[in-house]
């Protein structure tokens, strides 16, 4: 597989043409991670995006009344984007991504994605608007799982 065939599979980069993903090639860089390898961490200055190429990486944050406590609110799976707060003001992650089994990561420096948005600006507006519609998925995802576990936790005189 090309590496622009292999861009290709994630929805970050649906939209763009062969030349444009050309461009996006030369920035990519490639680690990988063993399980229980940490990939970022909640809180962190936040300076590259992180593309699963395969393996599990699960994504977790801090309990916020009880910050020794972790849960787990979704878990990557090869094609998936990670780490999107790089891309996103205050630049800090929002969650820790810890390998649930040995992983291929791709990762982007904010950095050199945003130096070439600005040389090319379709590019940015086609990735841009497909990180939003990333984000949304990831929201309506955690929306879901919220109301699921408190409808489980409703007890009769419960009023909302």
């Amino acid at each position: 597989m090309t590496a622009i065939q292999e861009l290709k599979a994630f929805n970050l980069f649906h939209g763009l043409n062969d030349d444009e993903l050309n461009r996006i090639v030369p920035l990519c860089q490639e680690r990988s991670l063993k399980k229980g390898a940490v990939c970022f961490l909640q809180g962190t200055p936040a300076s590259d995006l992180h593309l699963c190429r395969n393996g599990k990486v699960d994504i977790v944050v801090k309990h916020f009344e009880a910050p020794t406590i972790h849960v787990k609110i979704h878990t990557a799976v090869g094609g998936e984007a990670l780490g999107w707060s790089a891309l996103v003001e205050p630049y800090q992650y929002t969650a820790t991504a810890i390998c649930a089994e040995n992983t291929e990561d791709i990762y982007l420096r904010r950095a050199d994605l945003f130096k070439l948005f600005d040389q090319v600006p379709h590019i940015g507006c086609v990735f841009m608007k497909n990180l939003a519609a990333l984000v949304s998925s990831r929201l309506t995802e955690y929306g879901r799982r919220l109301s699921k576990d408190a409808a489980l936790d409703m007890r009769n005189d419960y009023e909302w």
